[in-house]
């Protein structure tokens, strides 16, 4: 189904698991700010992540995997856009390095990459800009990739 144009179009945001377990020293108790604001954003469909992100935070069964359990509405199953766009991330990727990591039981990057394509969506990811990373792979797919600390500017979080 085509996407119907908004008045005023919300940014939205996709996040990787890198960014997620980055969240990890700022306790709830301790920078509530922070909690709230990502949960507000994510209530107002700002903040997504492919269902394979979630499944990669499974894997910790710690704080950060709580907190994305009780806020699995922002995990996105896999659509038929998803798997059309993740056939031309694919391309951007080296061949060697996509066959090792395509075979492991948890890679998302891709999903991440493939959704923000499908929403639109500025990336969200903790990793550094050189071959095969989110980063440069973002770019190359044309969106917008951002650290974790520059999405917390972007949505006025201020600790």
């Amino acid at each position: 189904m085509p996407r119907v144009p908004e008045l005023f179009p919300k940014t939205v945001y996709c996040i990787d698991t890198s960014s997620l377990i980055n969240l990890k020293p700022f306790r709830k108790d301790v920078f509530p700010t922070i909690w709230n604001k990502l949960e507000s954003v994510i209530k107002n469909g700002e903040l997504i992540a492919p269902m394979e992100v979630y499944g990669e935070i499974e894997i910790g069964k710690d704080n950060i995997y709580d907190w994305c359990k009780n806020n699995k509405d922002m995990f996105k199953d896999v659509d038929e856009c998803q798997i059309q766009k993740l056939q031309e991330v694919k391309k951007q990727y080296d061949k060697n390095y996509w066959e090792n990591e395509i075979n492991k039981p948890k890679w998302a990057d891709p999903w991440v990459i493939a959704l923000g394509i499908c929403e639109e969506a500025i990336i969200v990811a903790d990793e550094k800009n050189r071959q095969n990373r989110i980063p440069a792979i973002s770019s190359m797919s044309g969106l917008r990739c951002l650290e974790l600390i520059d999405f917390f500017k972007e949505i006025g979080i201020k600790y």
